[in-house]
């Protein structure tokens, strides 16, 4: 049985996204060879990655102003599956979340303007009490959205 977060599952997926948004690939995104420069995907991801807290009714700057709460990254991964280039539409989705006792899991998708997969991969972030650096649980709004995917 395969994993909601797999390649393949992410790529071929074709349930509703938990969210998506929209962009255009801009200039100084590219590197010399004319494609996205890889690190981008990843910041194309943590900003969907964000809008999900947002869905879940977490203030981010409030938290982390405040220092109630944070959730730094994890483990980050990411497949290629075809160049994106200066210029390009793309739609940014979280296909899947999963949450434990402290960390959570999102499936993120980059599709073209065509609709086909360009990028997939999968983040997993830690909450923790940016005071202690100890362990928190999954905010409660953030565990209501997860396990959604696959």
């Amino acid at each position: 049985m395969s994993s909601p977060f797999d390649r393949d599952a992410l790529a071929e997926s074709d349930s509703a996204p938990l969210v998506t948004m929209q962009r255009t690939v801009k200039f100084q995104e590219v590197d010399a060879a004319g494609t996205i420069y890889f690190p981008r995907v990843l910041e194309y991801f943590a900003d969907a990655y964000l809008l999900v807290l947002e869905k879940a009714g977490l203030d981010v700057p409030g938290m982390l102003r405040d220092k109630t709460l944070a959730a730094p990254l994890a483990h980050a991964e990411a497949d290629f599956l075809r160049p994106l280039f200066f210029g390009d539409v793309v739609d940014v989705e979280v296909l899947a979340l999963q949450a434990g006792r402290t960390s959570a899991t999102f499936g993120h998708r980059i599709r073209d303007a065509k609709g086909k997969p360009a990028a997939v991969g999968r983040t997993v972030h830690v909450f923790i009490d940016p005071k202690t650096f100890q362990p928190s649980a999954v905010p409660a709004g953030l565990a209501a959205l997860a396990n959604v995917g696959g």
